[in-house]
């Protein structure tokens, strides 16, 4: 995918995020970033029922305000503004907890401040979204045998040793490794196509 047709793409999913009835760019948009946002939430401490909250807060505010013209592309990138929105509303749930848990005596202190720390947590969390998009896009596309791309799952994604997927998948350590070679072919072809979409490097 060249950079004109990634340009291209990216612009027509913005236009289109204005129209309230369009459901499919919106649960395009929310697939790409929910993932995201509600891992971002759970590394900086939040549980999982406050993560999916603060995700869903997030994403509610960001179409609100999108279309409310509140972004502008030419003074800042899309993800810094999801980001942005991201931190404020774990801020302020940590606000609240916070504030329940000094009336008991607890610490209440949480610093978001580190924004180098938040900017690489979003960039590995965009990296694993990317991974679990690629992985299922090979999947569906029917271009590699399932249990070819069971053993390269398990021996670059889970990061185990060939000899032991090659025992547990009655297949040749070469075959294995045949494996692992073919698949990252392809999955680099894939982050490759997925990098304009997260705004990654």
């Amino acid at each position: 995918m060249n950079e004109e047709f990634q340009e291209r793409t990216t612009t027509v999913l913005l236009e289109r995020l204005f129209d309230p009835d369009d459901q499919a760019v919106w649960q395009e948009f929310d697939a790409r970033f929910r993932p995201v946002i509600e891992g971002l939430a759970r590394r900086v401490g939040l549980s999982p029922v406050d993560a999916a909250d603060v995700t869903q807060e997030t994403l509610v505010f960001f179409v609100r305000d999108y279309r409310a013209g509140k972004y502008d592309r030419g003074r800042g990138r899309l993800r810094a503004w999801v980001l942005g929105i991201a931190r404020h509303q774990i801020s302020e749930l940590m606000r609240r907890r916070a504030s329940r848990r000094e009336s008991r005596g607890q610490s209440a202190i949480i610093d978001l401040s580190d924004e180098d720390q938040l900017n690489r947590y979003w960039e590995q969390e965009c990296r694993q979204a990317m991974l679990c998009r690629a992985m299922r896009s090979m999947a569906e596309e029917g271009r590699i045998h399932p249990r070819t791309l069971e053993a390269f799952r398990r021996t670059v994604i889970e990061q185990r040793p060939p000899d032991e997927v090659a025992a547990e998948m009655g297949l040749t350590v070469r075959s294995v490794y045949l494996a692992k070679h073919r698949c990252l072919a392809r999955l680099r072809e894939h982050l490759e196509r997925l990098k304009e979409d997260y705004d990654v490097a």
